[in-house]
């Protein structure tokens, strides 16, 4: 029996429908795995830690996220493929798949406003809280295509979050791991025959099932009083940095085939150099001898 319980334990499987009806944390190599809150997740304590301290700063930091599109027929095996891959690849936050519509007691269904967002990647940026003004934009509760203006705002917390959280700069990774897990993604994605739901609205694309977004909480006036401001889950009509935020990862993360087209480039450039190197050795132990 106790041989049983600890290979129980040990299990760690890369299973949606399965992960929801047995309702279990799994645990290996410091990712977890599990069901919760409507979302099917692949995550690390890193990540848990991150999400902490963008809740406490209020979501007012950089919160950039890869999305996929995926048919809803689809999500099952698309989370199985890109969650074991995500795990291969050791990435160091997570990744989260929406729950089936109606999903037994839950009376939760997909809303039309995140079509495209079925699969969410998280991205780790680090920000220091501590240097201010924090700064968002501000729409109309009438409008929410136009931004006003640039608004200053103070955080409820004058602690250095991040930091209190045990995350630092080094936590980040390039980006260029992310633009390689979506590449791969993309390949198994097409290989499996899944098919896309569209590019989310407010999205930027770079591939055909993936897109980026800032989701960075925007400043929003009142409805009933003008003069007040509250923060809100930036609407797709902001676009994809509707917060307008100084890192703008549209500017470093080009789309999957300018990064194909790139690093197949690379590849060849390296090639060649290796080929030029051998080649003057060649000489020089010939001239030598």
């Amino acid at each position: 029996m106790k041989q049983d319980n600890e290979t129980m334990q040990e299990e760690f499987y890369f299973d949606y429908t399965r992960l929801l009806e047995e309702n279990r944390m799994l645990h290996r190599s410091d990712y977890y795995l599990g069901a919760s809150n409507s979302f099917v997740r692949l995550f690390t304590l890193t990540a848990r830690r991150y999400w902490l301290a963008q809740a406490t700063s209020e979501h007012i930091t950089a919160d950039w996220k890869v999305h996929f599109s995926i048919r809803p027929r689809d999500i099952p095996l698309a989370f199985n493929l890109l969650s074991e891959l995500y795990f291969d690849m050791k990435l160091p936050v997570g990744l989260k798949a929406r729950y089936p519509d109606h999903w037994k007691d839950y009376e939760n269904v997909w809303p039309d406003h995140m079509r495209g967002r079925e699969i969410t990647v998280y991205i780790l940026l680090y920000e220091n809280t501590l240097l201010k003004p924090k700064q968002t934009m501000l729409y109309s509760c009438q409008d929410s295509y136009k931004p006003i203006e640039m608004i200053d705002w103070t955080l409820s917390s004058s602690n250095d979050i991040y930091a209190m959280h045990d995350l630092t700069e080094k936590d980040e990774i390039p980006l260029d791991r992310y633009l390689d897990y979506v590449d791969r993604a993309e390949q198994l994605l097409e290989r499996y025959d899944i098919e896309s739901n569209g590019c989310a609205h407010g999205d930027y694309p770079i591939g055909k099932y993936t897109s980026l977004r800032n989701e960075k909480f925007v400043a929003i006036t009142d409805d009933g009083d003008s003069g007040k401001i509250r923060l809100i889950y930036p609407p797709n009509e902001c676009g994809y940095n509707g917060s307008k935020d100084r890192r703008d990862l549209t500017r470093r993360i080009v789309d999957l085939q300018t990064y194909r087209n790139r690093t197949r480039h690379n590849k060849i450039t390296k090639l060649f150099v290796f080929i030029v190197v051998i080649f003057l050795l060649i000489v020089f132990l010939i001239n030598l001898f």
